[in-house]
């Protein structure tokens, strides 16, 4: 989990190892020492978003960057409880149905628009638009939000159509983040470039495979009530650079060149634990872990006992281990172990059984072979596609690693895996035409537990999400998870929703790996004040600021 602030390994920097790392021309190079202000931070990460706004699609590369520059309603702490941010206070009615959002009055979005009770409302006119294609925040509200109308220059009403218990939690995701009408009603395209809000940040510019440079938003006033510091960010300019490739990633932490680097590669974790320059800082995310998803749809998995064989013969545990060195921990359940309400008995549900596995393919009537040793049933080869995404920064080398060693551990009892390679252009396709694959690699981070309801429901499903891969749904499963939605005692919560993970652990929609984890390395002698904020693992530099003599 994470710990803020962190502690430098080193409480004094040459102002000339702070210039190294920036290079020439670096503002901090200027500054005297013994204040906190100025500069420019480098932060390295692995993925490119395709959009900086994360009304549109809804991936993670967009909520990570996206936090640096928008502000949403309400901040997540890491024991679950929600505090102000851009809405100072809120009232929910006794029936759960209608929330009033008192906001804060003295705010404008960075184009000087101002931060009222219509730009929320504008923001979730563009969040429910479907032209937004905002997979993840339309999935979030579409079975719970009915409107939202400003009841005063300064107070939203969010109605909702049935009791929503995480709304809250939900609002503290930067998907939610409020973005200036003025500039949404650019389009969406123009919006992807350059999106604006009230935040501590401004995207100045986006330079394609290389870099987002943002500058500091100086009027900035709205910080959640658990930031560090209120007012404007320390730095003046932030780079938020791109680097695919994990050794030259770690390579510019090594060299000084970046301050800090997202997804610190499992090979140079010995590297970055000896080195007393480097301080890691990781956070287990809540939501669904990293699964190889079965599409039920698919003639052979359609049965249940081919499923649940597939889980006894892939030995999820070992092949997990192999191929991330230990440093990211196996998960067998439905839900990852940072999740509320998190239910361990379902921790490892199918334990490696070549001969279950087995058992359980002759019982569905696979008990021919073919020439090559696999298994058939009338004439046909059990032979199951799982195509994944070739770009390294999508797909990194130890889950290319963990698709191999499923297919040998599959081959093991008769079945083939055929491994796909592909371009993102042929897996938005993919995505789209359940036709087209048996098995793929997901996971869907998310603050609440209903995440199980986004990813399995019936409703949903019906919204062609996309995130469905499994397309599978329960009608009981549904009631549960509905049924938690709609209360707020913890204790009944906890059961309903160990009751869901029962369901969804019993039907083996898919195969858990592991839980997905931001992993921050961080240059302690060039920079503090990096955090974690609990509700999507975003990291936050608002308050980071670079080390100088005499700090």
């Amino acid at each position: 989990m994470r710990h803020r602030p962190l502690t430098a390994g080193l409480a004094v920097a040459a102002a000339t190892a702070v210039l190294a790392s920036c290079g020439a021309g670096d503002p901090s190079s200027h500054l005297q020492a013994g204040t906190r202000y100025g500069g420019e931070l480098v932060y390295a990460t692995d993925r490119e978003p395709t959009c900086l706004d994360p009304h549109n699609s809804g991936d993670m590369p967009q909520t990570y960057i996206a936090r640096q520059y928008l502000d949403s309603l309400v901040s997540m702490q890491e024991d679950g409880t929600v505090v102000p941010w851009l809405a100072q206070s809120w009232e929910i009615s006794a029936d759960g149905l209608a929330y009033d959002f008192t906001l804060k009055d003295d705010v404008e979005f960075t184009d000087g628009e101002p931060f009222d009770a219509e730009a929320v409302v504008a923001n979730f006119e563009q969040i429910m638009d479907p032209a937004t294609q905002s997979s993840t925040a339309l999935l979030y509200l579409t079975p719970y939000f009915d409107s939202a109308e400003a009841v005063s220059e300064h107070v939203v009403r969010v109605q909702l159509k049935r009791p929503y218990s995480p709304l809250l939690t939900v609002l503290s995701q930067a998907f939610f983040g409020m973005e200036s009408p003025r500039a949404m009603a650019r389009g969406l395209e123009e919006n992807c470039l350059s999106p604006v809000g009230t935040g501590p940040f401004i995207v100045q510019e986006w330079k394609r495979n290389r870099e987002v440079v943002m500058v500091r938003n100086e009027n900035y006033n709205s910080a959640p009530a658990d930031a560090e510091h209120q007012g404007p960010a320390y730095v003046e300019k932030l780079t938020w650079r791109f680097l695919k490739d994990n050794t030259a990633r770690f390579g510019a932490l090594q060299s000084g060149r970046v301050h800090a680097i997202f997804n610190l590669p499992p090979e140079s974790v010995p590297a970055a634990q000896a080195d007393q320059k480097i301080t890691t800082d990781d956070f287990v995310h809540a939501g669904v872990p990293f699964s190889l998803d079965l599409n039920t749809t698919s003639p052979a998995l359609s049965d249940v006992r081919v499923r649940r064989a597939l889980a006894h013969a892939a030995d999820a545990e070992g092949i997990v281990r192999s191929a991330y060195a230990g440093v990211f921990p196996y998960e067998g359940n439905s839900i990852s172990s940072g999740t509320p309400a998190y239910d361990s008995a379902f921790h490892q549900p199918y334990a490696y059984d070549e001969e279950k596995a087995g058992a359980l393919l002759d019982a569905a009537g696979w008990t021919g072979r073919d020439e090559e040793g696999y298994r058939t049933k009338d004439g046909r080869t059990l032979e199951l596609r799982l195509p994944f995404n070739s770009d390294p920064g999508e797909t990194p080398p130890a889950d290319l690693t963990i698709f191999q060693n499923f297919q040998a551990m599959q081959k093991r009892v008769g079945v083939k895996i055929e491994l796909l390679p592909s371009d993102a252009a042929t897996m938005t396709a993919v995505k789209r035409d359940p036709a087209q694959y048996d098995i793929q690699g997901r996971y869907w981070n998310s603050p609440t537990p209903n995440v199980m309801y986004i990813k399995y429901s019936q409703e949903t499903l019906e919204l062609g999400n996309g995130q469905n891969v499994s397309l599978a749904s329960n009608e009981e499963l549904d009631e549960l998870l509905l049924e938690a939605a709609a209360t707020t005692d913890a204790q009944e919560q906890a059961a309903l929703y160990s009751s869901a993970q029962e369901i969804v652990t019993s039907e083996a929609w898919h195969i858990p790996l592991y839980p997905i984890q931001t992993r921050l390395a961080i240059r302690s002698d060039l920079v503090e004040g990096i955090w974690i904020e609990p509700s999507e693992g975003e990291p936050v530099l608002h308050d980071a600021y670079l080390l100088r003599e005499g700090i």
